[in-house]
């Protein structure tokens, strides 16, 4: 009996003593893989994301050709890399293979073709004319659109999770679909215009919006490197509000005069118009035209507060613009009825100041509804979803609604093509003599070496006699709306005038 429990002791270390030199070579050998197929490593190439088109069908993104290298962790890759990458980044991809794992990169065009033994894949990238518009790094629109799938490549490994030697990889997409996407509102003409525009700007943003439904047409921040969607932002809005401010007039029947004799004090407070001007007898329409601040001060003054919240509410001031999903740019920084209880706040508030902030899509929105006869749209950015089996569904908005007389907004309209004609705004006018609109050169109460920095403004429409375009126009650090802005709406404005 002890014979055969030393004889069976033997065995099992035998067995013992095998099967762990067994795992010992593969556990250290380079060489040992399991079948092909045993186990696998994935790796993202992408993720694929619904297609955004213009209005007329013309495809914003997955519009450009894209090259990605697939990086192997072997010798052959290790000699190519200097053929397609530049010798900055050659150490950095290096240190990322020798972790044993395939990556991707991107590649640029004119050195894709120079791989020897290096895959390079072509798929589809996007180029965006309006960067901070569309790209999520601005907090533009792909920020808010959910990839519906990705595409990938599978790489054979053994028990140990190594590549096996050989595997070229296999590569698999997850939920494609090619038709899926959304259509926006930009219109790529109207883009372009306005881009070639907006060269003239340092700092700023314009937009344009269609007068008669409220679609933004075009959205352009300057400068291009900026990660800021400036029209989405609120600014110090000065003299352009004056525009709302006369609405209010015009709807609860002021017919209001003022002798400006340069400066008007309210309270302990002393205003001023610019560069102390005496602009003498002014009616809405002159007072306009000459920016005279002391003329707004008072018709605020007599409407008082609750009138004039009312009417920029109704103009849109006081709301949320839904641009598409969780895009949503704020309401403008409207004083309460209660900040405006104050006579020298209230005085403010007539020309644009005070604690009054506006941003240029809010500016241009309210443009719009008065320029359309006093109808109201919800602002649009995005018209339709575009299905899988390529079925389109339109997105559903409020319908319209008058909200100011027809009559009050033609007179005021009127009354903007006065400003251009003979006023402030005489930079804006374009050759067929349709332009009408507001300047405006609005304190930040920020300094630069003791100089306060200025917001400047044109805020107008176009044709004045059957308006079609509402458009704003901001430069950041100006110097008055006639010499930054007014000029680039004239350009726009000629340019629109032919389409």
């Amino acid at each position: 009996m002890k014979k055969r429990i030393i004889c069976f002791s033997v065995v099992i270390s035998l067995l013992l003593t095998s099967l762990s030199g067994r795992i010992a070579y593969v556990v250290f050998s380079n060489n040992y893989a399991v079948s092909k197929g045993y186990n696998s490593y994935v790796l993202t190439l992408e993720r694929l994301y619904p297609t955004v088109y213009y209005s007329l069908g013309e495809k914003m993104t997955n519009n450009a050709e894209r090259y990605i290298a697939v990086l192997k962790p072997n010798t052959r890759t290790l000699t190519d890399l200097h053929n397609i990458f530049p010798s900055s980044e050659i150490k950095d991809i290096t240190d990322e293979l020798k972790q044993g794992y395939p990556i991707i990169k991107d590649v640029d065009k004119s050195r894709s073709t120079n791989s020897k033994y290096i895959d390079i894949l072509k798929t589809e990238g996007s180029e965006y004319a309006s960067k901070q518009l569309m790209s999520s790094s601005s907090s533009g629109l792909m920020k808010y659109i959910q990839p519906y799938g990705y595409r990938k490549i599978r790489f054979s490994t053994d028990a140990l999770g190594r590549m096996l030697q050989g595997s070229e990889g296999e590569i698999f997409e997850e939920n494609e679909s090619s038709l899926r996407g959304i259509k926006t509102t930009i219109n790529k003409e109207v883009e372009s215009i306005t881009i070639e525009a907006a060269n003239k700007i340092e700092s700023g943003c314009v937009v344009v919006m269609d007068v008669k439904n409220s679609f933004v047409l075009s959205c352009i921040t300057k400068p291009d490197t900026s990660y800021v969607n400036k029209a989405f932002e609120n600014y110090n809005v000065g003299s352009v509000f004056k525009i709302v401010v006369s609405l209010c007039a015009l709807e609860n029947n002021i017919d209001f005069y003022y002798t400006c004799n340069g400066n008007t004090i309210v309270g302990d407070s002393e205003f001023s118009c610019q560069n102390n001007n005496k602009h003498s007898f002014q009616n809405m329409q002159s007072a306009l035209a000459n920016s005279c601040n002391c003329y707004f001060v008072n018709l605020a003054l007599k409407l008082g507060e609750d009138k004039l919240i009312d009417t920029a509410e109704k103009l849109g001031f006081n709301e949320d613009i839904v641009l598409y999903n969780d895009w949503i740019v704020k309401q403008s920084g409207l004083p309460t009825t209660n900040d405006l209880k104050s006579k020298g706040e209230l005085a403010l508030f007539g020309f644009g100041q005070g604690k009054l902030t506006v941003s240029p899509l809010h500016m241009c929105y309210a443009l719009c509804t008065i320029a359309n006869g006093g109808r109201k749209n919800q602002t649009r950015f995005v018209t339709s979803n575009v299905y899988e089996n390529g079925d389109i569904k339109d997105y559903e908005y409020k319908d319209e609604k008058q909200v100011f007389e027809e009559n009050n907004c033609k007179e005021l309209i009127n009354c903007l093509r006065y400003v251009v004609t003979n006023g402030t705004g005489k930079n804006a006018e374009d050759k067929k003599g349709k332009s009408a609109g507001k300047t405006a050169t609005a304190q930040t109460g920020q300094y630069n070496n003791k100089t306060e920095l200025l917001n400047t403004w044109f805020a107008g429409v176009y044709p004045y006699d059957n308006p079609r375009y509402a458009i704003v126009v901001m430069c950041e650090n100006g110097k008055s709306g006639s010499e930054d802005c007014a000029p680039v709406f004239r350009h726009i404005v000629e340019k629109l005038s032919d389409l």
